[in-house]
């Protein structure tokens, strides 16, 4: 019954915080359920880590590969909800003002998250990943502006095509284990149909199809090439919190989804289509957004397109496969979390602050701004994966798998493309950093709650790259072990 609880909590808050009228109440309610909701779903990954999987009936189940995500989930979601608190009390009045309506979506954006990451059913899940659409479209959109409007509009229907292709490919797989003799009623549970496999022959002619459309709609939720257009600019509209939820939290959410089908086609038809696929996709991805983001003249689009890149190479190394692709890969999902929640952070200090998120009008902003600016460099050397921050350790991991099983042309494309995002980051960000400023904030120190999350995301960078704790890393060796 554990398993209900976290549900229960994100259900129960996003109904009372809606009645919660008064804004320094919605927030402090926010922060102690948000904090119940951590505890909560870390009490979740160590049962598993203990005991192994946990199922609540039918629809419900967390292994391995579930507590991973919702460790991360649940830290991500914390350093959300403590950063939001300072930044809607200094949010501009000018702005559409609603903490009330702020955090009641952003607890039932986190119901439906955490809805996928539970799910025993892939008929459930897929409900619960058009939920998360459903879900954030009115938080993209939060500002009221006209272009967060248009950019909520652009979310809803594009990931709701792709959530379209998505249900397609769950109706073939279903149809393909029912034909093969399994159960109606079990046929779209994930773990029955990965365990059944060597006692059942489901037509792999079926399970292709399915994991095409399957790829190619949640796909569009992760954020590859080509059905990656809503993520730019959702991410350069909605406010910064809701950037840190939608780039550390939900692309993982619909990695996690597409996992599920991957490990059950690759037990089918073997790994070498389901992994072909991902490379593909992974690599035009990391190509791509590697060159968009040297044009980009939007902090925030910059940072999209950043996160478009590292979507990409973790896909990369699930296509790889193998022990360290593996673990790489998941280890890339956790680093690219905190440092992109980081780095959304340091963007919404310097929106409100500045005025503007286009860079060619900020300039000074280590003399205006030096603690932004603090945040905002040790994010950048992070995501770029230079050492000794985490995200150094995943990709060579990833690179090291590429290079032991002589995929040259992967490792080849993978080191230029980080190559030149180094080299994009650092020229977009001295030309922020240094020059002469064109205006001066009125207050430039940092609240208590964004040195807190700033504290806490690079104590994790510097710390997961330095040295990964035994209990994590044990727990993301459990979870390697699910996907083998």
């Amino acid at each position: 019954m554990i398993l209900l609880w976290p549900l229960g909590i994100a259900i129960f808050g996003a109904v009372v915080l809606f009645c919660l009228a008064n804004p320094r109440t919605a927030t402090r309610v926010a922060l102690v359920l948000g904090a119940a909701e951590s505890a909560v779903l870390g009490d979740i990954a160590w049962q598993v880590y203990r005991h192994g999987a946990l199922t609540c009936g039918n629809y419900l189940r967390a292994d391995g590969l579930t507590a991973f995500f919702l460790i991360n989930l649940g830290l991500t979601t914390g350093l959300v909800l403590i950063y939001a608190s300072g930044y809607m009390h200094e949010a501009g009045e000018e702005r559409f003002f609603s903490p009330r309506w702020f955090y009641a979506l952003v607890f039932l954006f986190l119901f439906t998250m955490l809805g996928v990451c539970l799910s025993a059913n892939l008929g459930l899940l897929w409900i619960m990943m058009e939920g998360t659409t459903l879900a954030s479209a009115l938080l993209v959109g939060f500002y009221n502006t006209e272009g967060a409007v248009e950019a909520g509009w652009k979310y809803l229907v594009v990931c709701t095509v792709g959530i379209a292709f998505a249900l397609f490919g769950t109706i073939v797989l279903y149809l393909a284990a029912v034909r093969a003799g399994i159960s109606p009623s079990a046929a779209l549970d994930w773990a029955l149909l990965a365990d059944a496999v060597p006692r059942v022959a489901l037509d792999p002619h079926l399970v292709k199809l399915a994991f095409v459309f399957v790829i190619v709609g949640y796909g569009t939720k992760v954020g590859f090439v080509p059905m990656h257009s809503w993520l730019p600019d959702a991410h350069a509209e909605a406010p910064a919190p809701v950037s840190a939820l939608l780039s550390a939290v939900l692309l993982n959410c619909a990695l996690y989804a597409l996992l599920r089908y991957d490990n059950i086609v690759s037990r089918v038809v073997g790994p070498a289509f389901p992994h072909t696929l991902l490379l593909i996709f992974g690599l035009l991805s990391i190509v791509v957004a590697g060159l968009l983001i040297l044009v980009q003249r939007d902090l925030k689009r910059l940072l999209a397109y950043s996160s478009i890149e590292h979507m990409g190479i973790a896909a990369i190394g699930f296509g790889l496969g193998g022990p360290l692709g593996l673990y790489g890969a998941l280890l890339h999902t956790f680093n690219h979390s905190m440092a992109k929640s980081l780095l959304f952070f340091g963007a919404g200090n310097v929106r409100q602050k500045c005025g503007t998120v286009r860079m060619d009008r900020i300039r000074g902003l280590a003399r205006i701004l030096p603690q932004t600016t603090g945040i905002l460099a040790i994010g950048g050397l992070a995501i770029v994966g230079l050492p000794p921050f985490s995200l150094f350790i995943s990709e060579f991991a990833i690179l090291s798998q590429a290079f032991s099983e002589s995929h040259y042309l992967v490792s080849t494309m993978l080191l230029v493309t980080l190559s030149v995002v180094f080299g994009g980051f650092l020229h977009h960000f001295m030309r922020m950093i240094c020059g002469e400023p064109a205006q001066t904030p009125d207050t430039a120190r940092l609240l208590p709650s964004e040195w807190i999350v700033a504290g806490i995301a690079v104590a994790c960078l510097l710390l997961f790259g330095i040295h990964i704790p035994h209990l994590f890393n044990n727990m993301l060796q459990q979870a390697a072990a699910v996907m083998r």
